[in-house]
C-alpha cells in the first residue's frame, strides 16, 4: 500500500497485514552482487545485454541459480537477496521514506505482529556465541555503512541478558546459544516491530488504523509466539476471524462480539493483544515495549537501509 502517488488505482479499499510493514530497504544497487551472481551462474556473463539473456534462461536453470542465493534460513537470514529495492521507477524512494512523504494509500488498514517474530529466523546464526561475533555479524550483514557508535549503542540496547531476549518473558529458558535470544530480539524488531510502529506513528491521525500483537503459542519451545503463528488465529475460525470479517465488510473490525478494538493513535497506541491465558484471551495493551531500543533502531535503519 506504499506507492509513489499514494493511489490505490481502484484495486483495493482496505488492507489487513500480518507481519507486514514497509521495511528499511535501500537502493537497487545494494542488490547488484546477487544479480551479478545470477548472471554468472546462468552463463549470461558474456552477453551484451545480460537482462535479455536472463529472460531466455530455462526456468529450471534460473530457479536453481536463485536457490543458491541467500534466503530466510541462510546465514544472512532476513537480509534477503531479493528485496523490493528502490529503482527510481516503481519505487521513487525507499519504502520508509515514501511513508514519510505521505505516499501511502489513503485507506483503513490493520497491521500487526507476533510477539517473537525473530526467533524462527535466528536458527541459522547459532554459531554466533559471543558479543564480538555478533558485532561483526551486524557490521557485515546488517549495517555495513553504520558507525561504530551505532553498533555499540545497538549492542547496549539489545543486551546479552537472555531474560530480555526472544522468546520474550520466558526467563532463562529457550536459549539455544549464548546469543540466540539476543539475535532473535534484534531481528524481530528490525524487520517487524520497528517498521510496524514507525508506519503506524507516521499515519496516525491521517487514516483509520488498528494494530494487534499475538502472544499465542508462547509455550512453543525455542520459538515462542513465532512468525506466522497468528495466521492460525485468523484462518481457522478463531477469535481474530470475526474482526477480519467485520473489517472486510465495514472497514471497521468492531462489532457485537469480542472486546472493543480502539484505533491506533500516537496518544494512545493501542494493541489488540491475543494471549494464551484462558481467562484473559484478549486484552488491550499499549505499543510502548522496548521504546528506547526500537526508537534508536528505527533511526539507524532509516539512515542505513538494507
Amino acid at each position: 500500500m506504499v506507492a509513489n502517488n499514494g493511489n490505490t488505482e481502484g484495486l483495493f479499499r482496505g488492507a489487513f497485514m500480518q507481519s507486514g510493514s514497509p521495511i528499511p530497504v535501500g537502493d537497487i544497487a545494494h542488490g547488484q552482487p546477487y544479480y551479478d551472481f545470477l548472471v554468472a551462474d546462468t552463463g549470461c556473463s558474456a552477453a551484451a545485454d545480460t537482462l535479455a539473456c536472463l529472460r531466455t534462461v530455462p526456468y529450471a536453470k534460473l530457479k536453481a541459480a536463485i536457490d543458491k542465493t541467500p534466503g530466510i534460513f541462510s546465514y544472512q537470514s532476513l537480509v534477503l537477496a531479493w528485496l523490493p529495492r528502490t529503482d527510481g521507477l516503481l519505487f521513487s524512494d525507499t519504502p520508509q521514506r515514501l511513508v514519510q512523504q505521505g505516499k501511502v494509500a489513503n485507506i483503513p488498514f490493520i497491521t500487526g505482529d507476533c510477539d517473537d517474530e525473530g526467533t524462527l529466523f535466528s536458527l541459522s546464526t547459532l554459531n554466533i556465541t559471543t558479543s564480538g561475533q555478533l558485532r561483526t555479524y551486524l557490521k557485515t550483514i546488517w549495517l555495513p555503512s553504520g558507525s561504530d557508535s551505532d553498533l555499540d549503542k545497538l549492542l547496549d540496547l539489545y543486551p546479552q541478558d537472555i531474560t530480555q531476549g526472544a522468546p520474550y518473558n520466558t526467563g532463562i529458558l529457550n536459549a539455544l546459544s549464548p546469543q540466540s535470544k539476543r539475535i532473535a530480539s534484534f531481528q524481530g524488531d528490525a524487520v517487524f516491530q520497528a517498521p510496524r510502529r514507525f508506519f503506524l506513528q507516521q499515519r496516525s491521525g491521517k487514516q483509520n488504523t488498528w494494530s494487534f500483537l499475538s502472544k499465542r503459542f508462547k509455550l512453543t519451545p525455542f520459538l515462542g509466539s513465532f512468525h506466522a503463528s497468528d495466521i492460525l488465529n485468523v484462518y481457522t475460525g478463531s477469535d481474530m476471524t470475526d474482526y477480519l470479517v467485520r473489517f472486510v465488510a465495514n472497514q471497521d473490525p468492531n462489532g457485537k462480539t469480542g472486546i472493543s478494538w480502539p484505533k491506533y493513535t500516537t496518544a494512545a497506541p493501542s494493541l489488540l493483544t491475543f494471549n494464551d491465558d484462558l481467562f484473559n484471551r484478549l486484552s488491550i495493551t499499549q505499543d510502548t515495549f522496548r521504546k528506547d531500543a526500537i526508537d534508536f533502531l528505527t533511526g539507524v535503519t532509516l539512515a542505513n537501509p538494507l
